[in-house]
């Protein structure tokens, strides 16, 4: 069976050779020490650093040569493809603050943060924005050419948005041709929180924060004070992710994968009520128009979602990815019981308990995830977030190594509960 079958088997709530595994992303570090050589992939900040310097061809090269290596000598199932800057990206006048803090050309504030190894964007510049004239004006003068679309038209207030530059494909075309007819390939956005300088987004909830600038508050607290003008900067921004999605799809991927981050480890940043008025009628036409091209559709969403995986199963999406077991309070037992027959699931390996935890508390992790959420299909192992910079590889090795022992379908269910009780003394 190849890892694309494997992958739609499980998407499909069935069971196929084995449990497969993938990751949202792998960061540098990890595949520093599976490849033996340094890489971009993934290399947030280092990447942030060469695309302000215009050393976009060395990245994308790396990208190239890079991440499948990674996921075949891993052997996992699924490999993301992502839209890249465009051949010819001129250097940008970056100006250091501190030893930490820049300011680029767009009067943007960037910070470095050393727990994930990037360069994240923390302000932009306000805008003054008070109406939904402001929006559509801003949209078709500023917003839409900085994200990389063209706009070719406009019937009310629907665009015809057009990528500007077929080298943004460069990275999605090598990773279909390569790895197309074997693994499944899933169509990501690569925002700054990945090392990209531009706004390429392909996200549920942050992305209408460009149109409001100032600190990630100020973008919450237009969404309290002007709830109707953010709706309309949500359905544009719907419309650069249909877009996208439309372009995923006719490079030939399996599936589509916006991102959402709508909770912390507590519950959702703003309101479900909010969430549902303002987010989820463009969410609904991304998946929508994902299922009528036979794409899957798949949720990225970090955080304690008791209160939104409602939502999540209203709008389609096939899976969900980045599920908190620990931090978040997502039980992958009590999410299989309420909704393993709607959503599959896409974890089980608890970053947590990567970063300091022993070979037995991840080895729990995994069996755990294994009995409670692989039965009948409908389960990918992963971690609950990506593999992020600083964990212990030797745990994440540890982690495979036990899917891989135990995973095989029909799953051995007296073999896992035994390892299990042995855990347990």
């Amino acid at each position: 069976m190849t890892s694309k079958e494997r992958v739609i088997n499980a998407l499909e709530f069935k069971e196929a050779d084995r449990v497969p595994v993938a990751e949202w992303g792998i960061d540098h570090d990890t595949c520093e020490q599976v490849l033996g050589r340094k890489t971009f992939w993934r290399s947030k900040a280092e990447i942030t650093k060469a695309l302000w310097e215009g050393r976009r061809d060395e990245v994308v090269e790396s990208f190239k040569n890079d991440l499948i290596e990674v996921i075949d000598k891993l052997d996992q199932d699924m490999i993301p493809a992502i839209l890249v800057p465009p051949k010819g990206l001129k250097p940008q006048k970056v100006k250091n603050l501190d030893d930490e803090t820049w300011e680029d050309e767009f009067g943007q504030i960037w910070k470095y943060s050393a727990g994930s190894d990037c360069i994240l964007l923390i302000e932009r510049p306000v805008k003054n924005i008070s109406s939904v004239e402001d929006i559509y004006k801003l949209f078709e003068t500023e917003i839409a050419e900085r994200c990389g679309f063209r706009i070719k038209g406009k019937t009310g207030n629907r665009y015809k948005l057009e990528l500007d530059d077929e080298s943004r494909l460069e990275m999605v075309r090598h990773v279909v041709k390569e790895r197309g007819d074997t693994k499944f390939i899933f169509g990501r956005g690569f925002e700054e929180a990945n090392g990209g300088t531009e706004p390429l987004y392909f996200t549920e909830f942050e992305e209408p924060w460009i149109f409001f600038g100032g600190g990630v508050d100020n973008y919450y607290i237009n969404i309290a004070l002007q709830p109707d003008v953010v709706r309309e900067a949500s359905d544009l921004c719907a419309q650069m992710n249909l877009a996208t999605a439309k372009t995923f799809i006719n490079e030939g991927v399996d599936a589509i994968a916006p991102g959402g981050d709508f909770s912390n480890s507590s519950g959702p940043l703003i309101s479900p009520k909010s969430i549902r008025e303002i987010f989820l009628p463009g969410m609904k036409e991304v998946s929508n128009l994902g299922h009528k091209n036979d794409v899957k559709v798949l949720t990225h969403n970090c955080g304690n979602n008791w209160q939104i995986v409602d939502m999540l199963v209203e709008t389609g999406y096939d899976a969900w990815q980045s599920i908190q077991s620990k931090t978040g309070d997502m039980d992958m037992k009590r999410l299989k019981e309420m909704y393993g027959n709607k959503i599959a699931l896409w974890g089980g390996i608890n970053i947590e308990s990567l970063y300091d935890g022993t070979a037995e508390e991840n080895i729990y992790d995994v069996l755990y995830s294994l009995k409670y959420a692989a039965q009948n299909g409908g389960f990918i192992a992963g971690t609950s977030n990506s593999v992020c910079f600083g964990i212990s590889y030797d745990n994440y090795m540890t982690c495979l190594d036990t899917i891989r022992k135990y995973g095989d379908y029909p799953l051995q269910i007296d073999k896992i509960n035994k390892k299990i009780s042995e855990l347990e003394k």
